[in-house]
């Protein structure tokens, strides 16, 4: 096999492990949602929103909260409250790693 011949091999195989690591990742996420006894288990409340720390993984994250956040754009998810509808709860990661973390107030008719 020539130089050219492996980078490809070696590419086609990089491509294929991260393809299975981000379906591993979303089966969990599914798991941890099913889990749930109620729906509204999946959104996150101020007690899992306290233990979330900087630093932390998305799916640390999710396995606090109960559920996925809603992704609001390449880096950034949004957790509604379990409670109030006129507050959520919206986190930004960086390199898969929480980076900032912060309380959103809503105004006006709730999306739920």
């Amino acid at each position: 096999m020539n130089k050219k011949g492996f980078y490809v091999f070696l590419s086609i195989c990089l491509v294929m492990l991260l393809t299975m690591l981000i379906a591993a990742c979303q089966d969990e996420v599914l798991e941890i949602e099913e889990s749930n006894t109620y729906v509204w288990q999946k959104y996150m409340n101020e007690e899992e929103y306290e233990k979330v720390k900087e630093g932390m993984s998305y799916l640390d994250v999710v396995r606090i909260s109960g559920g996925a956040g809603q992704k609001i754009n390449k880096d950034t998810y949004e957790w509604n409250d379990e409670i109030l509808l006129t507050k959520g709860y919206r986190l930004k990661f960086n390199d898969e790693v929480l980076v900032k973390k912060e309380v959103v107030e809503r105004k006006g008719n709730s999306k739920r």
